[in-house]
């Protein structure tokens, strides 16, 4: 086991008198090459902090401001999408309503003709077509389950296969008349993913 032997203290030279009011004069002298101390920066003297009342802000002394001012530019508005036109309002709305009735066929035939002209409208009419084309796959699949049901008992069939398409349209149907209502008072509505596959974009 190895110790480590004390260090020496450092020995600081003693001072040949008072110490200077400046404390750059202790530094080289001009012979050493630095500048004499009346040549030297000094910051003289330091004006104290003002810690009184703020008169700056217009909602009096000591006081911050009562609200942030925007920023300048038209970066402020970017994130907000454009208000639809009354048209767009309609045939968004009427893209869900022909759900129930026509399937994909209304919402897909407002797609393609609005598709490139109003981005509300594509975007309503396109998650209608998902929808429909949703509900029409469950219905197949509900279908399949009941046909299966009834190669067993046809009493079986009906007493799971109907309540669960009853209760598929009636959520189906929820659905269509909340997204044509905020379609109608143009905002954007997302139905959710397990109801509305996204199919078309």
């Amino acid at each position: 086991m190895s110790s480590n032997p004390p260090q020496p203290a450092p020995e600081w030279p003693a001072s040949a008198g008072p110490a200077s009011p400046e404390p750059l004069d202790g530094l080289p002298s001009r012979a050493d090459g630095f500048a004499t101390a009346e040549k030297r920066p000094h910051a003289g003297p330091q004006e104290p902090w003002s810690s009184g009342p703020q008169e700056a802000w217009p909602g009096g002394p000591g006081r911050w401001p009562a609200a942030r001012a925007a920023w300048p530019g038209p970066a402020a508005d970017a994130d907000q999408p454009e208000p639809p036109e009354p048209d767009d309002e309609r045939l968004g709305m009427l893209s869900y309503l022909g759900v129930p009735f026509l399937g994909p066929v209304l919402p897909l035939a407002v797609y393609l003709l609005k598709r490139h002209t109003s981005a509300f409208v594509r975007y309503h009419s396109a998650q209608a077509v998902s929808l429909s084309v949703t509900a029409l796959l469950y219905t197949i699949c509900v279908l399949i389950l009941g046909a299966m049901l009834a190669l067993d008992s046809l009493n079986l069939a009906l007493v799971i296969a109907v309540p669960v398409a009853v209760l598929l349209w009636l959520a189906i149907l929820g659905y269509v008349i909340l997204a044509a209502f905020r379609a109608y008072r143009g905002h954007y509505y997302r139905v959710p993913s397990w109801l509305c596959a996204t199919i078309v974009r």
